[in-house]
């Protein structure tokens, strides 16, 4: 509890003092999440711009690519990168905010297609098609799955509709959201397979190298749970659809 109170303490006293207020975020296209042509960056951009304006902090974004933004927050070039899943290996380079809205990951099948699974060992004789640098589960490698890499969830799906891969693994709301803006000819062609693998929380990632970079998580989740207790991150996911 005392260790709280100091923390918001500092959080308050931070800005004033050092002159030290803004925070600099990698972030991509993943929408309808968050992505650089969205209204307002996408809901996750709006609530965590909003979550930090609370506490007294300005947000600056830079928009790249994953896997450039990744290694950039771990080198400290970025204070952090939105979004990442929890992992425990990414422990070492970063420290993870309070839970963001989350996302249903799993498979999106030709329409017609009559697969069903009850472990990954079900899928042994599917092409499974996944992103580069994106963290898939670890049993994945356990049931030596057949998966083939690709750049962008799009191309997967278009692989998909073409019969070049079996399923496409990807969260739910971002594969409609291409078929719906970039795929439409293939809307009647691809259906998502419920349930969904994993349900899993989004969060902002801090980098250990950025400066007092426990002070700008803390303060973050203050903001968080500002933005959450008067209600406005409910209005601000409702406007944006979810």
């Amino acid at each position: 509890m005392i260790y709280k109170f100091l923390v918001a303490l500092l959080i308050y006293a931070f800005p004033a003092e050092a002159n030290d207020n803004k925070v600099v975020l990698a972030y991509t296209d993943y929408p309808p999440y968050y992505g650089k042509s969205l209204e307002n960056g996408g809901p996750i951009t709006e609530i965590i711009i909003k979550a930090y304006n609370k506490v007294g902090f300005e947000v600056e974004l830079k928009f790249v690519p994953w896997e450039r933004g990744l290694q950039g927050a771990k080198e400290g070039i970025y204070d952090g990168i939105f979004t990442a899943w929890y992992r425990k290996e990414r422990e070492q380079w970063f420290v993870f905010s309070a839970p963001l809205p989350p996302n249903e990951v799993g498979f999106f099948k030709r329409a017609g297609e009559n697969i069903k699974f009850d472990s990954f060992e079900d899928l042994k004789h599917y092409r499974i098609g996944v992103v580069q640098g994106y963290s898939n589960p670890s049993s994945f490698k356990e049931a030596n799955l057949k998966t083939y890499a690709v750049k962008t969830d799009k191309q997967n799906l278009l692989k998909l509709a073409v019969g070049r891969i079996d399923l496409a693994y990807t969260d739910k709301a971002l594969g409609r959201y291409i078929i719906r803006t970039e795929a439409l000819q293939h809307i009647k062609q691809l259906e998502w397979i419920d349930p969904a693998v994993e349900v899993l929380n989004q969060y902002l990632m801090l980098s250990k190298k950025t400066k007092d970079f426990k002070i700008k998580v803390e303060a973050f989740n203050l903001g968080l749970k500002k933005l959450s207790e008067s209600g406005e991150m409910n209005k601000i996911l409702a406007k944006h659809g979810f």
